[in-house]
């Protein structure tokens, strides 16, 4: 049964190119697709659409290969676009360092690529047609009995397609190539794959007439690309620290490699497994979700992906999760024990998974319980290191006037930081930048610090120093680069008043940009010796009176959002904001 069709559709323009794919796109099309963009290149077409609005699921590999194409093509002066409905597809599509150009229709997408209004008409036209450019693209298409797929014959057509792909996997590329674009395959790169290698050395042994040897090499092609596949996943899946992006990549992978309608990950929170991610799962649903510890015993399923008919659960929850479309449950093991239950939905294709599929979702479970103990283990040695950083800052705040400023801070900086889409990778940095920006003060007397009175151009002198030597106290710590430039610039101002180093604008980091707002407000909020404190809105009322000066725009708006909101949930609650 081929379950990927790729139509290739003229719009009539030299240079424009409109793929469409149904189906979905796995693992298994990863060197297929590869050999596309690759042709694609070598012919230099400047402009390709993939119409995707009938692709069910799309894997990471695939998906990065048409990623890797966007960036290659438009440092060519061309273009990429895609038209996708799934969100499913989107979200792999679109990685978080990477946008790609997507659209809702293939009129959009040729518009926007400066193609006539005419050339979409031709679009849709040509696609109602099954012709010589509908290949197919599958390993799977072997499942097909061989009553089921049709004889090959003299035409090019769709029947004749799908023929060759079934019986011959091994060719399927090339002829894709010759297929699609109506000629021979331009020289195919070093590296890529053509015939399957023995594991004893030199290329396996193939008869063609010899049905038993061609099956084992089809079967040996697809261990091949699914031990790269597994290597590759590992290695993104160890370089991910954020527990949450961990789990979010994890039930993405999961959907795409295991051809699944949804996936959640319910964490086990004492008395019951609560979902805390999930992936086409409608949000009320996920509430009758929600497993009790003592619905299974904590030895079922010995971390394998098993059907929820077969899981060792009470039938009450198994009739619950069964009617919210779950099919398939694993347990999630990690060091500190049973973790957590990994629900997957219906599968796409609509038939039940093979033994293979349970054996890659079993090894894809075992990468990320891992991993995520890796990322447990980095989220609480984070929190030790923020705990004692905060108890270090309370002793330096005990001699200055700072006392109380730094949970407040630090608070609201890290909120203004995500509602600007501060770089997850750095935001630690920014909160340990944040709690220890003024570690430099250790160096200045309490004398000057308290002084009732306003200060000598001396005493300025050394306090201008603090920044300094609080970055230089941290380098030798061995923090990051990140949070020593923030400690080194969270004086200086937009207008180039500040200092140490009278920079400008954007030459501040954005962390320093914020702290600076945060800061200029908590310590207006609260009394010093030479001044009264003054009110939250007069506090936010003097920031954006200085924005642009002092501020940038951009944080003084985005904080002020925030607080406005804050200030009349306290004000509803009887409390005040700080």
């Amino acid at each position: 049964m081929v379950k990927t069709k790729i139509e290739r559709t003229e719009v009539g323009i030299p240079g424009v190119v409109v793929f469409r794919v149904e189906g979905k796109l796995g693992f298994h099309e990863n060197a297929k697709i590869q050999r596309l963009v690759e042709e694609c290149l070598k012919r230099d077409i400047r402009t390709v659409i993939f119409d995707f609005l009938e692709l069910s699921s799309l894997g990471g590999g695939v998906a990065k290969i048409l990623r890797d194409f966007v960036d290659t093509l438009g440092a060519k002066g061309g273009k990429v676009s895609f038209v996708v409905k799934n969100d499913i597809v989107m979200q792999f599509l679109q990685d978080g360092e990477h946008t790609v150009p997507v659209y809702r229709s293939v009129l959009e997408a040729a518009s926007a690529s400066g193609v006539p209004a005419a050339g979409p008409a031709s679009v849709t036209d040509a696609s109602a047609k099954a012709g010589p450019n509908v290949i197919c693209m599958s390993f799977d298409s072997g499942e097909a009995s061989q009553s089921d797929t049709p004889a090959p014959t003299a035409d090019t057509g769709t029947a004749g397609a799908e023929s060759t792909a079934a019986e011959s996997p091994d060719g399927e590329a090339e002829e894709i190539i010759a297929e699609i674009f109506g000629g021979p395959a331009a020289e195919v790169p070093p590296g890529w794959i053509d015939e399957p290698t023995s594991p004893f050395g030199g290329a396996a042994p193939q008869k063609k007439d010899d049905a038993t040897v061609v099956e084992l090499n089809r079967q040996l092609k697809r261990r091949i690309l699914e031990l790269k596949t597994l290597f590759s996943i590992s290695a993104d899946f160890n370089a991910i620290w954020d527990r949450k992006k961990l789990l979010d990549i994890f039930l993405l992978t999961s959907i795409a490699q295991g051809g699944v309608e949804s996936a959640v990950f319910l964490e086990n929170q004492g008395e019951s497994f609560r979902p805390i991610m999930s992936k086409g799962v409608e949000v009320d649903a996920l509430a009758r979700l929600v497993v009790s510890t003592d619905a299974f015993g904590k030895t079922a399923g010995e971390n394998n992906v098993i059907p929820l008919e077969a899981f060792t659960m009470l039938d009450d929850t198994k009739r619950t999760l069964a009617n919210e479309g779950v099919e398939y449950v694993c347990p999630f093991r990690t060091k500190d024990g049973f973790s957590g239950l990994v629900l997957l939905g219906k599968r796409i294709s609509g038939r039940g998974m093979k033994e293979e599929d349970f054996e890659f979702l079993r090894i894809l479970v075992n990468i990320a319980q891992g991993a995520y103990d890796n990322a447990l283990m980095f989220e609480h040695e984070h929190e030790r290191t923020l705990g004692i950083v905060k108890t270090l800052i309370s002793i330096i705040e005990e001699n200055t006037l700072l006392k109380g400023t730094s949970e407040l801070v630090s608070r609201y900086v890290g909120m203004t930081a995500k509602s600007m889409d501060y770089s997850e990778e750095q935001f630690k940095d920014l909160i340990y930048g944040t709690v220890l920006r003024d570690m430099g003060m250790v160096k200045v007397s309490d004398l000057i610090l308290r002084s009732p009175r306003d200060l000598t151009k001396e005493e300025w002198e050394i306090i201008k120093k603090h920044p300094e030597d609080g970055a230089e106290m941290l380098s030798r710590m061995k923090f990051s680069e990140h949070v020593v430039d923030i400690v080194r610039t969270h004086h200086e101002r937009f207008n180039g008043e500040g200092y140490p180093f009278g920079l400008r604008g954007k030459e501040i980091p954005l962390g320093a940009r914020i702290i600076s707002v945060v800061e200029s407000y908590a310590a207006m909020i609260h009394e010093r010796p030479t001044r009264p404190a003054l009110s939250e809105h007069e506090a936010l009322d003097t920031l954006k009176e200085n924005y642009g000066l002092r501020y940038d725009r951009e944080v003084v708006m985005q904080f002020a959002r925030i607080m406005e909101k804050e200030i009349a949930r306290s004000v509803r609650s009887g409390v005040t904001a700080s």
